[in-house]
């Protein structure tokens, strides 16, 4: 495999392998590539985090057109048992310096909730954005917080569903913080919007990983 070669500050030229149904698009793959890192560098210096993007997220990427080769290599990756069936709206990962993911078509077909403009660009920036997440954590993933905080993290670092706007109550949004269990990735863009509103992103951080952060929250809600 290539070494990476740095195009510009905290954004890299990454090898990348398709599938052969892909190569004649290879040179939008790599565009897309460097567009969604300059995306999480722009937030990143938008929140004083540019040190955390300045080495690359990962060495090398892969993007499948079969979605059955993708979930072997990810359960391989993240080191699951082969017989693991995961969900098919699972479209992309970034685990051992290797991002991985389906094509546009297959992503837009499992999941066409996630369909917006420049939808495969923010899908790679959401996974590159976990890693921003440990990185400002000082690598302590146990302190990403629950489920609706660190994915909703990163679906507000890179910019999907900003023009998603229901209008939710409280009682809906409590119902959403309290569920241990993953559930729709449009709803947390509104609940994480929503805690924004009540105070910053850096102390949002902060508190996640605190065990007394749904009644902090709760707390925060009244002002």
């Amino acid at each position: 495999m290539q070494n990476l070669i740095e195009i510009e500050e905290g954004v890299y030229g990454v090898p990348l392998i398709l599938a052969p149904s892909l190569e004649r698009e290879r040179k939008d793959f790599e565009e897309i590539l460097l567009a969604a890192q300059r995306r999480l560098r722009n937030f990143a210096i938008q929140n004083d985090w540019t040190k955390h993007v300045k080495k690359s997220f990962m060495n090398h990427a892969e993007i499948y057109d079969d979605k059955n080769m993708f979930d072997r290599e990810l359960l391989k990756l993240s080191g699951a048992e082969p017989s693991v069936k995961l969900p098919k709206t699972y479209s992309a990962a970034l685990e051992q310096n290797k991002f991985i993911s389906v094509s546009p078509e297959l992503y837009g077909q499992n999941y066409p909730d996630g369909i917006e403009d420049k939808s495969f660009e923010k899908l790679i920036t959401h996974e590159m954005a976990h890693r921003l997440h440990i990185r400002i954590l000082n690598k302590n993933e146990d302190a990403m917080g629950p489920i609706w905080f660190f994915e909703g993290f990163a679906i507000y670092a890179c910019g999907q569903f900003e023009n998603y706007h229901p209008k939710m109550e409280f009682s809906e949004i409590l119902e959403i913080i309290k569920n241990p269990n993953r559930g729709s990735y449009k709803k947390y863009s509104i609940v994480f919007r929503y805690f924004l509103q009540k105070t910053s992103i850096h102390e949002l951080i902060e508190h996640a990983g605190d065990n007394d952060f749904l009644k902090w929250l709760q707390d925060i809600a009244r002002r």
